[in-house]
This record gives C-alpha cells, structure tokens and sequence, in this order.
C-alpha cells in the first residue's frame, strides 16, 4: 500500500484486506465448517456476498452493528486515533452466522482488517 501525506480515509486505515478460508467457503457455498449442507433458509451467494460487504463497510466506518457496548467505546477511542489498538466488530443477523471484522494496527502502516466466521476467532 502506498501513502502519500494527505489524509487517508477511513477506508485506508484499516489497511489490507483478508478473509479466512471459512469465510470464504460460506460465501461460496453457504456452508459453515464442519457442515456438509446450507441450512434451509440460507440465504443465496449474492447475499452473503452483500452480508459480508456490509460487515467491512460498518466495521471500517465506526458502525456498532452487534458489537457489545463497552467494545464499541474501545473501537471509537482507536478509530479516532486517541488510543492505538484494534478494532473488532460483531454482526450476527439475516439467517447468517455470527462474523468478525477485526483491524490489527489500525491506521498504521502494517494494518490488517481480517474478516472471518466467529467460529474461526
């Protein structure tokens, strides 16, 4: 990733994208680990690709979504920059299993924002 020395967007501070192998397969299949079959009311792949694109794009933003309270504190102290950290943020709703998107080092450098099924946390 490059920088430059005008100020970087939030979508730049969480740095590099990547996506767990699990979740990857639920996107493509709508099976979880360890499941051979989607569950009945799956939804399809557009939608679990949509599900997964709203999940980054509250996370990168500073959106609750599911995350409890007092790490939603944590995430705007870091997401403001006062505190240094990561940000984690839960989403756990439409029929979908419960996800994490999870920003190490945010708004350095070598940050990573990881999103993965809360199985594989």
């Amino acid at each position: 990733m490059t920088t430059t020395n005008r100020s970087r967007s939030p979508l730049t501070d969480g740095g590099q994208l990547v996506m767990t192998s699990g979740l990857q397969h639920w996107i493509k299949t709508g099976c979880t680990p360890y499941e051979f079959e989607p569950a009945p009311d799956t939804m399809d792949e557009k939608f679990r690709r949509h599900h997964v694109a709203v999940l980054f794009t509250c996370h990168v933003h500073g959106d609750q979504l599911d995350t409890c309270d007092l790490d939603h504190a944590l995430n705007q102290k870091v997401f403001n920059h006062e505190v240094d950290g990561r940000i984690v943020s839960v989403m756990h709703r439409n029929r979908a299993p419960k996800m994490f998107a999870i920003s190490d080092a945010w708004g350095s450098p070598s940050a990573v924002t990881t999103l993965l099924l809360a199985e594989e946390y």
